[in-house]
């Protein structure tokens, strides 16, 4: 898996534009395939029931501006690594390829 290093990451871009089709993760952070996930998982969870959608995007939205907190700290991190523990876990449950470095 390839690794990603961007030191001009910047958190709060991440954050907002993640509200927005959670492209944060794929514009700032460069995390393509996390963000194809994250995407997903958020419309089937608002598609189920509007609740687990709205929580799985919030979280994106949390994991999108620590990750790139780490990017811009200089440290270099895997193409589908996440930063919060509990979207780690909902996301690993479709995608086996998924990682976590809190």
């Amino acid at each position: 898996m390839s690794t990603i290093r961007k030191p001009e990451a910047n958190p709060i871009l991440a954050a907002v534009l993640t509200c927005f089709f959670g492209c944060g993760h794929v514009v700032v952070n460069g995390q393509q395939r996390k963000w194809m996930f994250t995407l997903l998982t958020t419309f089937l969870g608002s598609w189920c029931c509007f609740l687990p959608g709205m929580i799985v995007g919030l979280l994106s939205i949390f994991d999108a501006y620590q990750t790139a907190l780490r990017l811009q700290a200089g440290e270099e991190i895997g193409e589908n690594e996440y930063s919060v523990e509990m979207l780690y876990k909902i996301i690993s449950k479709i995608d086996s390829t998924a990682t976590f470095k809190g």
